[in-house]
């Protein structure tokens, strides 16, 4: 055990140079050699494509380029931004391509081991540090997260350069820290960095307490050490903390922007009503994500589902060198690295192991700084006890542990995870091709999109990254149920740029039979994906919207209404007057949008306030006996004059008596419920519109 009075001589005094530390350096430059490697290799195709969320900060970090300053982003259930401006500033210099987007989380990636190859030198040893990175570097979870372009991969890299820069700065001589310019220039960067971390990820909100804490053991078993630092780190802390309070000043005056904080309502609120049942589950689930084949995260987008952070004799080494650090806990850097990994770890301790890979991810740079020290103790004591050789062998056997783990890895996540069809849907591979597949086309003008998410945080910021051009008029709609035709149509399907309409279609959202017999569409081309993915192509359409605008009124009957002076109902068409009790009704409606400014949402990014039409059929009490309430062509994308057909279908009870059903429509925004005002001939009719009566017969 180190007591005070050899830390504070091993802390200040005047170190001779080591001649090892030159080699220790070129060792590690070779490994962040081989890091940057793995993490660049077929960077264009693995991860396959881009998630909803890896769309989104590319987004915002084009709305960042065009002037955009937010303190906080609300798309992806509300974010911290400063990955966004980081993403911006890269656009800046490389465009703003999904290529850019793509490369920015390799350099926080390979951060990361830097800072923490230099704190372990400084708080253990170079065998050490090189070990802990090596491990680090080879592992699957590293490599994965240095590859996600998430603002969680910056975390770990921002606390790592805190830590080293707080290690660096406070274990000098007071002396020092009394009068040296440059430790205050330190303190000012852990600051920096302490802020840093809370504009980037929420778990930050509890890794600085790690720092105060660390000042309360100093307190108890340090006393001097304790007295030299106490006020510089309370100060750094403090003025980091400060430079966040612009970011809790928006969230307090805008208290529903956090929709991620409910994720840890229900363990919560179990612990308050007294049952600790469920924390100590996902507490448990969490453990076991680090240990357990099957129990670790389960959330594809990161990783293999179920795959466990470490295998075996890395599980059992880490747990040798937990054992280690609690045997030595009067150590400052031991017991700094216990608590480093339960801050780390402490969001996944209340969630689960569900998306430990990223919630968890601030203990990533220490957690395989345990394994390490297991194995720089066993050979240091084989050292002492048996000579050099069993030194050497228990080394060769690490090195060939750390080539096995980066195999392992490379296999995993190149082969079984980038190859799988689930994974190329959930990186929307499909989507991201049609893309590619336009950026080839000469073709200018208008380009209808038909897409699973239609909504604009999700399929429309994926294709905005992926697509290279931007002479394309897109617009967005699930031909499944919607169809949206722009205006302005000559009957060639031209408009005045010259460049032709044309409708993409991927086997995922496929025109419905309504959609697909219409006069005005002719197959170009089907592009054909892997026949094994879960969205196996999409078919290329030569559109005439015009034609189809024609072919859809002549088969509508026509009900005149107005909705908020906004939306204006042309006709309907109900497939079948009458009905069976347990039967379906199918009713399309045709809308033309006449001042889309007062219903495009707000906040492009909450899909709750996007618009839903409603059809309910009524019996004669005027209950609501069947209804399907949806708006598959969102409004986030209408123009004025755009027409919108939606087809609602719907069962009804089996018991249902016979008898007519009055069929209503109306239009409310999800996040109030409100209906617009209804309007026929320029009379109010209440907030819906009765189109006719459907009879309700026996088979």
């Amino acid at each position: 055990m180190i007591g005070v009075r050899s830390l504070e001589v091993d802390l200040t005094k005047s170190q001779a140079p080591n001649p090892k530390s030159a080699g220790h350096w070129t060792l590690f430059i070779l490994i962040l050699l081989l890091a940057a490697a793995l993490r660049l290799y077929r960077l264009d195709s693995v991860p396959p494509g881009l998630t909803h969320d890896e769309a989104g900060h590319g987004h915002d970090g084009i709305a960042i380029l065009r002037g955009a300053r937010p303190i906080y982003e609300t798309v992806g259930y509300g974010r911290e931004p400063l990955y966004d401006y980081v993403i911006a500033g890269l656009m800046a210099m490389g465009g703003p391509t999904g290529r850019v987007l793509r490369f920015s989380p390799v350099p926080f990636g390979l951060l990361t081991l830097l800072a923490t190859f230099a704190w372990v030198r400084l708080a253990f040893d170079g065998p050490t540090a090189l070990a802990a990175v090596a491990l680090q570097a080879a592992s699957f979870w590293s490599l994965a997260t240095s590859r996600q372009a998430l603002r969680s991969g910056m975390l770990p890299a921002l606390l790592a350069s805190a830590v080293y820069v707080y290690w660096r700065s406070v274990h000098k001589p007071r002396e020092i820290i009394q009068k040296k310019l440059g430790f205050w220039l330190e303190m000012g960067a852990f600051a920096l960095l302490i802020g840093a971390m809370l504009y980037t990820y929420i778990p930050a909100r509890v890794l600085w307490v790690v720092f105060p804490a660390f000042l309360i053991y100093l307190a108890i078993l340090h006393r001097a050490t304790f007295r030299r630092v106490w006020l510089p780190t309370l100060i750094a802390v403090l003025a980091g903390l400060l430079l966040s309070a612009p970011l809790f000043a928006y969230l307090r005056a805008h208290p529903g922007a956090e929709q991620r904080l409910e994720m840890l309502d229900v363990p919560l609120q179990a612990l308050l009503s007294g049952d600790i049942s469920v924390v100590l589950n996902r507490a448990w689930g969490c453990i076991a994500g680090f240990f357990v084949p099957g129990r670790g995260d389960d959330f594809l987008a990161y990783t293999i589902p179920g795959r466990p952070f470490f295998d075996p004799l890395t599980g059992a080494l880490f747990l040798a060198g937990v054992g280690l650090c609690l045997a030595r806990w009067r150590d400052p850097a031991r017991a700094f690295s216990l608590m480093w990994f339960l801050a780390g770890i402490s969001p996944s301790l209340i969630t689960g192991s569900a998306a430990s890979s990223t919630r968890s991810i601030a203990a990533l740079p220490v957690a395989f700084l345990f394994p390490a020290l297991a194995v720089v103790t066993g050979a240091r004591w084989a050292m002492a006890r048996w000579g050099g050789r069993i030194a050497w062998a228990v080394g060769l056997g690490f090195v060939g542990l750390v080539l096995a783990t980066g195999v392992a890895s490379a296999r995993d996540y190149f082969v079984v995870w980038g190859e799988s069809p689930d994974v190329r849907a959930a990186y929307q591979h499909t989507l991201v091709e049609a893309a590619g597949y336009l950026d080839a086309q000469p073709e200018s003008g208008v380009v209808a999109l038909s897409t699973v998410y239609p909504h604009a945080p999700h399929d429309p910021y994926v294709f905005e990254i992926s697509l290279q051009r931007r002479d394309l008029s897109l617009r967005w709609f699930d031909a499944c149920r919607a169809l949206l035709i722009p205006p302005s149509f000559p009957p060639s399907g031209g408009d005045e740029r010259g460049g032709g309409a044309r409708l993409i279609a991927p086997a995922s959202a496929s025109l419905d039979t309504y959609f697909a017999d219409l006069p005005s569409l002719r197959v170009r081309e089907r592009v054909e994906m892997r026949s094994d993915d879960l969205d196996p192509f999409f078919i290329v359409y030569d559109w005439e919207p015009q034609v189809a605008w024609a072919a859809l009124r002549e088969r509508t009957q026509g009900a005149r209404a107005d909705f908020g002076g906004a939306l204006r109902l042309l006709g309907y068409n109900l497939r079948a007057p009458t009905v069976a009790p347990g039967g379906t009704i199918e009713l399309v409606t045709l809308w033309q949008v006449t001042n889309p400014q007062l219903l495009r949402p707000q906040n492009l990014s909450n899909a709750n306030e996007e618009l839903v039409l409603f059809t309910h059929a009524l019996d004669a009490a005027g209950n609501i006996v069947g209804q399907e309430d949806r708006l598959d062509a969102p409004a986030w994308d209408w123009q004025t004059g755009d027409t919108i057909a939606q087809i609602h279908r719907f069962t009804l009870p089996p018991d249902l008596s016979l008898g007519p059903l009055a069929l209503k429509v109306g239009v409310y925004r999800r996040s109030d419920l409100v209906r617009l005002p209804a309007l026929v001939d320029g009379e109010k009719v209440g907030d819906a519109v009765l189109l006719q009566y459907v009879e309700v017969v026996s088979e």
